[in-house]
C-alpha cells in the first residue's frame, strides 16, 4: 500500500513539476515575456551550433566573434561560420549531443529543438519528484507538497529546467544523488558508491561549463552534514574527512573536464598553446580581473531586474552617473550585492507593488524565514532532531551560494539575471523543507484539536 501511495504521490509532483517547468503554467517570471526571452537568449549558442554543423569544422559548441555582434548573430535563424569561433570555456556535451541528433533540414530544428526542451522538463521534473518523495519520507506528506508547490513558484528552477545549454538535471543532480542515496550508502557501506557517482555526476556537468563549480562542490557535502548531525553526539568538526573526499572528487571531475576540453581545442587549432591561451583567458574574465570591465553591468541589471528598487536607490545614489561607469568600484559591488538579495525567490500567484513586493519575495527575505522558522521549531519542540541538521545544512548551503558570486566576480557582475540559480543549490531548497514542516506541524495540531 505504501508503495502505491508513493508511486501515486510522485506522479501527482511529476506532473505539476512538469507543467510548470515546461509550459510554465503558473506564469512564473520576472515580468511577462521575462520565461521565453530566457530561453531565446541563454540557448542560443546550442541552437546555433545545430544550425551550423554541416558548415563549421568544430564539433563542440560555437559563439559569436566579437561579442558586440552576439545579438544579431547569435539570435538569428542563419549560419555564417565566418562570424563564429569555437566556445572555448567548455567542452560542451550539451552542444555537443544535440547537435548530433539534430535534423540537417533547418526547417525541423524549431519542432527539435521543442522536443529536447520537453525531455529536459520531464527529466528535470523527475529529478525534483524524487527529492520531493524522500521529504515525504522524512517529514510527511504536508511539508513534501509544501516543498513541491514552492519549487514550482520558483522563478530560476522553471527557467532553466527546459534551457538547452545549462541543462538543469546535472546542474541538480550531485546534490540530489546526494541526498537520495548518502544514508543507504553509508549503512551498507558503500561509500565507494556514493563517491564514485558523485565523480560521474559532476565530470559530466563540467563537461557541459564549469559554472557554479563552487556552488554545486559544496552542494554534495551539505546532504552528508544533514544526515549526519541527526545524531546529536556527531560534531561537526568530524565531518572533515567527508569535505576532504568531497574536494578530491571535485578536483578529479574537474581536472578530466578541463583535459577533455582542452584536447578537443588543441585538435581544432592544431596548437596546445593556443587552446590553453582561450581557455585561460576566458577564465581570467570571470574573475577578480574582469571587475573592472563588467562593473557597470550592475547598475543594468538592477534597472532591468528591480525596478522599483532602482528608483529608490536614486533618490541617494546618481544612477545614471554610474551606468556610466564613472563611479568608485565598491559603489558597483555594493549595488551588486543589494540586487543578489533581493533577487525574487518566488513568484507568487498574487501582485505586491513596490519596493515592498520585491522584498517580501526577494532572496534575502526567504533566507531569513528558514532560519527564524528554524528556531521557532526549536523553542517549540526542543527535541527536535533535525535542528543542528537544518541549521548547519543553511549555514554551508548560504556559503556555497555566495561562494560563487565572490570567487568569480567578473561572471557575477554581469550575470544577475541568471546567478539567482545558485541561491537554490542547495539554500533555498532547504528553506523549503523548513517552511513545509512548520505548515505541516500546524496541519498536525488542528488535526488533533478536531
Amino acid at each position: 500500500m505504501e508503495r502505491k501511495k508513493s508511486i501515486l504521490f510522485f506522479s501527482v509532483v511529476w506532473v505539476v513539476l512538469f507543467l510548470s517547468f515546461f509550459g510554465n503554467v503558473f506564469g512564473v517570471g520576472l515580468w511577462r515575456e521575462w520565461f521565453d526571452g530566457f530561453q531565446r537568449d541563454s540557448s542560443a549558442i546550442v541552437e546555433k551550433t545545430a544550425r551550423c554543423k554541416e558548415k563549421s569544422g568544430y564539433s563542440g559548441p560555437l559563439i559569436v566573434a566579437k561579442n558586440e555582434d552576439y545579438n544579431s548573430v547569435m539570435t538569428t535563424g542563419g549560419c555564417d561560420a565566418s562570424l563564429l569561433k569555437p566556445y572555448a570555456s567548455q567542452y560542451g556535451l550539451q552542444a555537443r549531443i544535440i547537435t548530433a541528433l539534430a535534423p540537417n533540414d533547418s526547417a525541423k530544428l524549431p519542432v527539435y529543438f521543442k522536443k529536447v526542451n520537453v525531455v529536459l522538463s520531464a527529466a528535470m521534473a523527475a529529478l525534483m519528484a524524487l527529492v520531493t518523495l524522500r521529504v515525504r519520507k522524512l517529514f510527511g506528506l504536508v511539508a513534501a507538497a509544501v516543498f513541491a508547490t514552492l519549487v514550482a513558484f520558483s522563478p530560476w528552477v522553471v527557467g532553466y529546467a527546459q534551457n538547452m545549454y545549462w541543462i538543469e538535471p546535472l546542474m541538480f543532480a550531485p546534490f540530489a544523488f546526494a541526498f537520495l542515496s548518502y544514508s543507504y550508502c553509508k549503512s551498507s557501506k558503500k561509500m565507494w558508491l556514493f563517491y564514485l557517482g558523485e565523480t560521474i555526476l559532476l565530470f559530466l556537468k563540467l563537461l557541459g561549463g564549469y559554472e557554479y563549480i563552487s556552488t554545486i562542490a559544496i552542494s554534495v557535502f551539505v546532504p552528508i552534514i544533514f544526515f549526519e548531525l541527526v545524531n546529536n553526539k556527531q560534531k561537526i568538526i568530524k565531518l572533515w574527512k567527508h569535505a576532504v573526499m568531497t574536494g578530491v572528487v571535485v578536483v578529479v571531475a574537474f581536472v578530466g573536464a578541463y583535459a577533455t576540453n582542452f584536447m578537443a581545442l588543441s585538435d581544432y587549432y592544431h596548437s596546445s598553446d593556443t587552446a590553453l591561451k582561450m581557455i585561460n583567458e576566458r577564465a581570467s574574465e570571470r574573475g577578480l580581473s574582469g571587475i573592472r570591465k563588467m562593473r557597470a553591468h550592475a547598475v543594468g541589471n538592477l534597472k532591468t531586474l528591480l525596478p522599483e528598487s532602482y528608483k529608490f536607490a536614486d533618490r541617494f545614489i546618481n544612477m545614471d552617473e554610474l551606468a556610466e561607469d564613472r563611479g568608485s568600484t565598491y559603489q558597483y559591488l555594493a549595488i551588486n550585492a543589494g540586487n543578489y538579495v533581493l533577487l525574487p525567490t518566488l513568484s507568487l500567484p498574487l501582485s505586491i507593488k513596490g519596493v515592498f513586493g520585491e522584498i517580501v519575495q526577494s532572496i534575502l527575505v526567504w533566507v531569513l524565514v528558514g532560519y527564524l522558522v528554524l528556531f521557532y521549531l526549536k523553542r517549540r519542540h526542543p527535541s527536535f532532531k533535525y535542528y543542528r541538521s537544518f541549521l548547519w545544512s543553511l549555514h554551508i548551503s548560504l556559503a556555497g551560494a555566495l561562494s560563487w558570486l565572490i570567487l568569480m566576480p567578473g561572471h557575477a557582475l554581469p550575470h544577475a539575471h541568471i546567478n539567482g540559480i545558485v541561491f537554490y543549490m542547495p539554500l533555498l531548497l532547504f528553506v523549503y523543507m523548513v517552511v513545509g514542516l512548520y505548515i505541516g506541524n500546524i496541519v498536525k495540531k488542528r488535526r488533533k484539536r478536531a
